[in-house]
């Protein structure tokens, strides 16, 4: 993924299951260019992984199952009272996907 493809949209994107190496990779690219980014993952020991070094003020972690539909909308209900919105989201199971177009008009990225 190229990382000048986002500059112009600068914005909130939630990437889910950072656990696989697409999905920590995507959001490192999506904060290098200057997002918020907000990442799930199954376990705090893959969240602790991906978060070092990470810019608090530009990142949001939780601990979550992106494939359970209650903790789907808990996810968006946490990023959205973090950073005030979602512009993106990056979701490989689709789960979160799904509940966040029951609700706004977005681009979502598999």
């Amino acid at each position: 993924m190229n990382t000048r493809e986002f500059d112009r949209n600068r914005g909130v994107v939630l990437v889910t299951d950072i656990s696989r190496d697409h999905g920590a990779r995507v959001a490192s690219e999506f904060l290098e260019a200057g997002w918020n980014v907000a990442v799930t993952a199954r376990t705090v020991a893959e969240l602790v992984r991906f978060m070092a070094g990470k810019p608090a003020h530009h990142f949001f972690a939780i601990v979550a199952d992106p494939t359970d539909r209650l903790q789907a909308d808990r996810i968006l209900d946490r990023v959205t009272t973090r950073f005030g919105g979602i512009n993106r989201v990056v979701d490989p199971v689709g789960m979160v996907s799904a509940a966040w177009m029951q609700g706004e008009v977005f681009e979502a990225v598999a």
